[in-house]
C-alpha cells in the first residue's frame, strides 16, 4: 500500500503517494484524475524506483480552494511534494494537463529534472477544438455530470476497452459519484488557457514525447509538435486512446523504463 504524505504550501494542503525504493520518478496525473487513478496501474511496471504521485490542486488528496489556477501554482505544487519527499533530482514524466505540468517544471528547474517524459500532452489549449471540447466540459460539470461521465468514456477510451467493462449504467454512476467534478471544472479552464511554447526551447532534460495513436481528446499531431519544439526529444507512440495508462498501462509501464532505464 503507498505511503501517503501531506505538506502544506501557499495556502494549499498537498497530498501524494510515495512508494518503493530507488531512483526518484515523478508521476504527475492529468485534468479529472489523481496519482492514483491516472498512475496507479503504470507503476506496477515501474520496479526498482521511488515513485511519487502528487496529486494538484482539484485532484485527490489536495486541498486547495483556488478557483482561477495556473500551470505555475501546479508545477509548485508538484515541487512542494518533491521537496517534501526530500527529493532533490528526479525523473519526471505527465500526462495530458500533466505533462504541461512537467514542462513548466523541467524548464524552469532543469537542475532538479534527470529525463522527462510527456504523455499525450500538448503545446496550447486555446485552439477551437480544444477549446471547443473544454467548454463542453466546463458546461457539463455544471449542468448534466452523467452526460459528462459516458462523454469521458467514449472518448476517453478504446471502443472495445469500454464494451468489455460490464455494466456501464454502473461504471458512470460510479464515475459521478467519485469524479472531484468542481475540481475538474478549474483544471479545465486552465486546460483552456495551457501553453507551453516558450517553455520547450529551455527544456534540457533528455525527453520522450509519447503520443496516443487513437487519441479522440488530443490529437497525436499535438505530440508531434511538442518533440519538434523541445531540443533532441525523442517521439514515440503508444497504440491506445488518451487514457492510456488506464486503459494499456503494459505498454505505457514499458515505453517508460525503456526511456528511463533503471538507474538514475
Amino acid at each position: 500500500m503507498s505511503k501517503i504524505e501531506y505538506v502544506q504550501a501557499d495556502g494549499a494542503r498537498i497530498g501524494y503517494r510515495d512508494d518503493g525504493d530507488g531512483p526518484a520518478l515523478v508521476l504527475v496525473h492529468g485534468t479529472g484524475g489523481d496519482g492514483e487513478a491516472n498512475w496507479g496501474e503504470v507503476l506496477r511496471g515501474l520496479p526498482g524506483r521511488r515513485i511519487l504521485r502528487p496529486d494538484y490542486a482539484g485532484s485527490g488528496l489536495t486541498e486547495d480552494a483556488t478557483e482561477r489556477l495556473t500551470l505555475d501554482r501546479l508545477a509548485d505544487q508538484v515541487l512542494a511534494a518533491t521537496d517534501h519527499a526530500g527529493v532533490e533530482a528526479f525523473d519526471l514524466a505527465g500526462f495530458s494537463l500533466g505533462a504541461a505540468v512537467a514542462l513548466r517544471i523541467a524548464a524552469r528547474h532543469p537542475a532538479r529534472v534527470r529525463r522527462l517524459v510527456s504523455l499525450g500532452g500538448f503545446v496550447t489549449g486555446g485552439d477551437p477544438r480544444s477549446r471547443l471540447q473544454f467548454d463542453h466540459w466546463i458546461d457539463l460539470v455544471a449542468r448534466d455530470r452523467e452526460a459528462l461521465a459516458r462523454l469521458i468514456l467514449l472518448t476517453g477510451f478504446s471502443a472495445d476497452f469500454v464494451a468489455g467493462m460490464g455494466d456501464l449504467d454502473a461504471v458512470v454512476a460510479q464515475m459521478v459519484e467519485v469524479t472531484h467534478w468542481e475540481g475538474m471544472a478549474r483544471q479545465a479552464m486552465l486546460d483552456k488557457i495551457v501553453d507551453v511554447s516558450a517553455d520547450l526551447a529551455a527544456i534540457r532534460a533528455p525527453t520522450l514525447v509519447l503520443g496516443n495513436r487513437h487519441d479522440q481528446m488530443v490529437p497525436p499531431s499535438a505530440s508531434v509538435a511538442l518533440a519538434a519544439g523541445i531540443a533532441g526529444a525523442r517521439l514515440d507512440w503508444i497504440d491506445g486512446p488518451h487514457l492510456s495508462p488506464m486503459e494499456c498501462p503494459e505498454a505505457v509501464a514499458a515505453a517508460l523504463a525503456g526511456f528511463l532505464g533503471a538507474a538514475g
